[in-house]
């Protein structure tokens, strides 16, 4: 679990920095200007033990296969993302008070496409430690992403519907819930303007696991 998060870190970063070598030449700024076909939560945040959980995707494709670059005084790239997506589970907490995060099961179901399926319990039941916030004193954080795509779109599947049994160790006991998660198709922009002294300057230092990644949705 832990080197594919740090694969999905590198992704993003990699994702990053071809923009900045594809500028470097030119100038010190460079853009990503993306258009996303994803989902967007259709409620809060659910309470478990005290935590707000949340389910977040983050789109892996390209529409038709598109990206499009250019080159000029300040360099862009050019893209439409879309499905399938990776999609994890966020537990945010108290530091010194949430623990753990357990994923039991998930179920998946699609309004449009009619889908209706059980995750493989296998691939799941592994325990994610809440992990204190640098940026937010106070606050802990557990992320478990769930291994392999979700294959959806969301013009083609509509509304998706998560059920997903959790458990979430605290100082004050355990609670497992079985919570649902309703996403709803939305276009969203996921524009980026990187100027490389800056961006270089912020990852200097920090692990993997601190290095947000925006591109997640939810």
């Amino acid at each position: 679990m832990k080197e594919r998060k740090v694969c999905s870190v590198m992704c993003w970063i990699i994702l990053r920095c071809a923009i900045i070598a594809m500028a470097a030449g030119l100038s010190n700024c460079a853009s990503l200007i993306a258009k996303k076909n994803t989902y967007a939560s259709g409620g809060p945040a659910v309470k478990i033990n005290g935590a707000e959980v949340r389910m977040q995707v983050n789109p892996q494709g390209t529409e038709n296969g598109a990206y499009s670059f250019s080159a000029m005084v300040v360099s862009a790239a050019v893209a439409t993302m879309e499905g399938p997506f990776r999609w994890r589970i966020e537990a945010t907490g108290r530091t010194g008070v949430h623990q753990s995060l357990v994923v039991h099961r998930i179920h998946t179901s699609t309004e449009k496409s009619k889908r209706s399926e059980w995750y493989p319990v296998a691939k799941l039941n592994k325990r994610e430690n809440f992990r204190d916030s640098k940026e937010q004193p106070g606050v802990s954080r557990a992320r478990y992403e769930i291994p392999g795509l979700l294959k959806v779109t969301s013009a083609n599947d509509g509304k998706l519907t998560i059920l997903a049994d959790i458990s979430i160790d605290a100082k004050n006991g355990s609670q497992r819930r079985m919570v649902k998660f309703t996403l709803d198709p939305a276009r969203k922009r996921a524009d980026e303007f990187i100027f490389l002294p800056v961006e270089l300057v912020r990852t200097i230092g920090k692990d993997w696991e601190e290095i947000e990644d925006p591109s997640w949705d939810q």
